[in-house]
């Protein structure tokens, strides 16, 4: 593997630094509700389900149980995996076709 050591495109890189995680416990519904809020702060986050329904998942305020972008079934986590893609920093909304389920939603921020 190569590396340039002198790019020539004056990118200035700087190493992300965060702070521990941060849990909270969300109760998701049949009503669609925001999971994460937006944070421009955000390093990374992770949802778990630790439930008995399945929830489903979507960036943005919009979600239901036909549209949506990730099925989380119970006992399942969902990390997004920022190596592949810029941080995502807005908000994640979930929903369950019925009933109620209980999520376990970490997140860091940078310092």
């Amino acid at each position: 593997m190569l590396y340039d050591l002198n790019p020539r495109s004056g990118v200035n890189v700087v190493e992300d630094i965060r702070g521990p995680k941060t849990t909270t416990t969300v109760s998701a519904t049949a009503t669609a509700s925001v999971i994460l809020p937006a944070n421009s702060n955000r390093a990374v986050y992770s949802i778990y389900n630790a439930g008995n329904t399945t929830v489903f998942l979507r960036e943005g305020s919009t979600v239901s149980s036909t549209v949506f972008e990730v099925p989380l079934h119970p006992g399942f986590m969902w990390k997004e995996d920022f190596s592949n893609s810029p941080r995502y920093l807005g908000a994640i909304s979930g929903i369950t076709a019925t009933g109620t389920s209980s999520l376990l939603v970490s997140e860091a921020v940078l310092n």
